[in-house]
């Protein structure tokens, strides 16, 4: 079975180069043409890159991997047949070196001069615990580091997850994390925003028109009564009653509302209605809200007392393929004086048709799923995926059942009573309506 290394060092390393000239020259047209009219970013989530892989229990190599520079590090997982494959093994696993650098290769090709890089959070593998403290801080340092490698100059807006911390999932990152975190991005991620998120754990930061509230989930967790939380949302509402303030993405990683998968609420209740009535409240300001942590395709869409769609928040796809879902990435175009995001392209790695057993000649990600073409939306907005609901309650053909079912997995076959079908929907459409009060 040839890996990774051997397509990086074949002809395939033609194929991106190429693609990464084409899209370069056919960018720089449009932007020639748009006259700085729109942007382009990408969008990246739950990584979940697992140093580890293939050699969990291999204690001698946690031993090793602590002790070596970042250099020998990639070394190592290049000299690695468990780290370089790339194959439907992956399906329902963390990331291995393999995914993670041709996740940042196809960007690089797509995209090779982003406006900016949002990451939604979760770099840290699953089964990290807190005595692979260590680890999981090179671990962050490293994924920072292909991510500068490739996009020097480039303004990085990382959030936290649940994963990203050095006690046990969920747990708060305390002062010592935090300032590795910020460290590690810098200088992509600027001073300001790094002095920000060491002080408190959560951080703004502006590129152009446009200003990131990149706020830490991890204080409004369901079942956790962080003192810090209150002063978090007093912060968020501030920045957003700021007269200066015109346009505003707002970054998390745990999204707010209910998770289908039991039932319960992501966040507290009490932080939750906060939440919406804040967005609601200032929704003339916010033309965007991004979450992850399904690791699947969603929106959220916030109502006021009229019911009337004012905002909305998409829930973006991972990178890693723990949950079966196929390896994805998101290039968003927005307007560059509204900063309204105009439309979405999820690229993805069909990992399902890559046997684990069949050569490997290319891993070039060209499947995609679109926004607003994909739902067939009038437009990518709170009242374009409110109409997408209504017209998937009425609709008897099961038609745009299937456009979400398709635009939800990312293009992964799933069959599993818990994933969508017309037996559950209307939980989906539930979870995915939120009312201000």
């Amino acid at each position: 079975m040839k890996n990774i290394k051997a397509f990086f060092s074949g002809p395939a390393v033609s194929l991106l180069v190429l693609l990464n000239l084409i899209f370069s020259i056919v960018g720089f047209a449009q932007t020639k043409s748009k006259a700085g009219a729109t942007g382009e970013c990408l969008i990246v989530s739950d990584i979940h890159f697992n140093p580890l892989y293939g050699a969990q229990l291999d204690t001698a190599l946690k031993k090793k991997l602590k002790k070596a520079p970042l250099d020998e590090w990639k070394k190592y997982f290049e000299s690695s047949a468990a780290q370089m494959s790339i194959n439907s093994g992956l399906l329902f696993n963390d990331a291995n070196y393999g995914v993670l650098r041709s996740a940042l290769d196809n960007m690089k090709a797509r995209l090779p001069h982003p406006a900016f890089i949002i990451i939604a959070g979760d770099f840290i593998w699953h089964a990290a615990t807190p005595a692979d403290s260590v680890l999981k801080m090179k671990a962050m340092q490293f994924i920072a580091r292909l991510f500068k490698e490739r996009f020097p100059g480039v303004t990085i807006i990382p959030a936290m997850g649940n994963n990203d911390t050095y006690g046990p999932d969920y747990a708060l990152q305390d002062s010592k994390f935090l300032n590795d975190f910020a460290d590690a991005w810098a200088p992509n991620l600027p001073k300001h925003s790094g002095d920000e998120l060491k002080a408190q754990g959560y951080y703004t930061c502006t590129t152009g028109n446009l200003k990131v509230i990149a706020f830490n989930s991890a204080l409004l967790n369901n079942g956790t009564h962080y003192p810090q939380a209150g002063a978090m949302l007093n912060w968020l509402q501030a920045g957003l009653a700021d007269t200066k303030t015109k346009n505003v993405w707002l970054l998390t990683h745990i999204p707010p509302g209910t998770n289908v998968y039991n039932n319960t609420s992501f966040w507290n209740a009490d932080y939750t209605q906060t939440y919406i009535n804040t967005v609601v409240k200032y929704s003339p300001k916010v033309k965007f809200g991004i979450a992850s942590h399904t690791h699947f395709n969603d929106f959220r869409v916030f109502y006021n007392r009229a019911n009337e769609p004012v905002s909305y928040m998409r829930i973006v796809p991972s990178v890693c393929s723990n949950h079966g879902n196929n390896p994805s990435f998101e290039v968003a175009e927005f307007n560059n004086a509204t900063s309204r995001v105009i439309k979405e392209t999820n690229y993805y790695l069909n990992l399902a048709a890559i046997s684990k057993d069949k050569s490997i000649t290319q891993a070039v990600w060209v499947d995609s799923i679109t926004l607003p073409s994909g739902l067939k939306l009038d437009e990518v907005s709170a009242r374009g995926f409110s109409k997408f609901m209504d017209k998937l309650k009425a609709d008897q053909s099961w038609r745009a059942l299937n456009d979400y079912k398709e635009f939800y997995t990312v293009g992964t076959k799933i069959d599993s009573s818990i994933r969508i079908n017309r037996v559950n929907y209307v939980k989906y459409l539930q979870a995915d309506s939120l009312k201000g009060k």
